[in-house]
């Protein structure tokens, strides 16, 4: 593992010193050599209650070489080195995206080999492979893709572990998209998973706006009542510019945590309360949202909750608000607050934010009362959501913008719970090229 970290500096320093040479890209034409990137340095520390204090550095590199994608053969890279600067720190190397792609607007085939995810593509996540595809008509790409299993933690590699499908993409005017897939995986000798994956984006007119995703199990291992093992319905209705009504609808068994992990790891300080959707097994609902004037929006919001295995039913009541430039003063505010009812409720919640654009110079402060979180079962290595009722969170941000090329953000949030206090920073600094 050492000799694959000293590889890794090796090619952020040969990179960076590429992007600090390498001059701005002004007339496209004149340059040979297509080249863009962006530099993170990322400091996390954290303070617990009677613990000592944790500390945590990491480098990101993300890059795109030869040409823009979409105009020819592209290499894509995107990888973080990361490691505590504690006694006994470990380090962690982790591979978002390394691959090589071949598409052009003229040209009908698409070639990309190497790490990547297909999250849009075909709903399935990380894959160490190739996918190819052929464009029959603008718009339409039909193809497949094999490879092995993987996750961004590239020492965690599963040969045993694999995956192929066909699917077919098409993306219109207005935003419309549509994917649709073939899913098979293998583990050991044996099948795990075989399933069709849909998601579509369709606005009507321009009233109408439906998006939604599905899951559907084909293998024979799969008990009929669980062949559908994920449905998302979201229907937008805007009848006028003041006034929009939102219907959803979310049936589906847990968490994705090789996704959650993929978000968690370039976002450390991503707050928990996003696992609340992940939390019950079916949820529906419906949303008003009323802008009297310009600036503020107020909405109501009635969802049902239920945990299906447990028998579990929730109901709870959303009221919330939102104000930007208020008075053209630069500040911004957002609050709701949820009052939950139901056989196990969880606690009445609320959320405010404060925002103010400085110019270069960008705040935001917030404070909650819920935080929720996750415990893994030791028996069975499963990630499970829990609620902790007693949190109080308080956060502030600055996204501070020193050049074209350069900015800094800076992060602290305070946890607070009857018995104990949590401290975390965050600061980011961000070069691109």
């Amino acid at each position: 593992m050492r000799l694959v970290m000293r590889k890794f500096w090796i090619l952020l320093l040969f990179l960076l010193t590429l992007m600090l040479v390498h001059p701005l890209q002004g007339d496209e034409s004149s340059e040979s050599f297509y080249f863009r990137g962006t530099f993170y340095v990322d400091w996390f520390g954290a303070k617990y209650q009677d613990s000592p204090f944790y500390n945590q550095l990491s480098a990101r590199f993300k890059i795109e070489l030869f040409s823009r994608k979409g105009t020819g053969w592209t290499f894509l890279l995107d990888t973080r080195d990361r490691f505590g600067l504690n006694k006994n720190g470990n380090n962690q190397l982790l591979l978002y995206d390394a691959r090589l792609i071949f598409e052009k607007p003229e040209n009908r085939f698409m070639l990309s080999v190497g790490q990547m995810n297909l999250y849009d593509t075909a709903g399935i996540g990380q894959l160490l492979g190739g996918v190819l595809g052929y464009k029959p008509i603008s718009g339409l790409m039909l193809g497949g893709y094999a490879g092995f299993e993987s996750n961004i933690y590239i020492d965690r590699l599963e040969k045993d572990y694999y995956k192929f499908g066909l699917f077919a993409r098409y993306l219109g005017n207005l935003g419309k998209r549509f994917s649709l897939s073939f899913n098979h995986i293998h583990f050991q000798g044996k099948t795990e998973q075989q399933y069709v994956y849909i998601s579509g984006l369709y606005p009507i007119k321009k009233y109408f706006v439906f998006f939604g995703n599905m899951e559907f199990q084909l293998a024979s291992n799969v008990h009929k009542d669980d062949r559908l093992s994920r449905l998302f319905v979201n229907l937008r209705f805007d009848p006028a510019p003041f006034v929009d009504l939102t219907a959803f609808y979310s049936s589906g068994r847990g968490l994705d945590f090789h996704y959650h992990l993929l978000q968690t790891s370039q976002y450390p300080t991503l707050s928990d309360r996003e696992l609340e959707r992940y939390y019950y097994s079916l949820q529906y609902g419906l949303r008003l949202s009323a802008k009297p004037f310009q600036g503020l929006r107020l909405f109501l919001s009635r969802q049902e909750r239920e945990q299906k295995d447990d028998n579990i039913k929730n109901h709870a009541w959303l009221f919330g608000f939102s104000a930007v430039n208020i008075l053209n003063t630069s500040f911004s505010a957002y609050g709701n607050y949820t009052s939950n009812r139901g056989e196990i409720s969880e606690s009445d919640s609320y959320y405010i934010s404060v925002s103010k654009d400085f110019g270069r110079i960008s705040w935001q402060s917030s404070f909650s009362n819920t935080f929720n979180g996750l415990r893994y079962d030791y028996r069975s290595f499963d990630p499970q959501i829990i609620h902790l009722s007693d949190y109080m969170t308080f956060s502030t941000f600055f996204f501070i913008t020193i050049s074209r090329a350069l900015a800094v953000s800076l992060q602290y949030e305070l946890l607070l719970q009857e018995e104990s206090n949590q401290h975390s920073c965050f600061v980011r600094l961000i070069y691109r090229k």
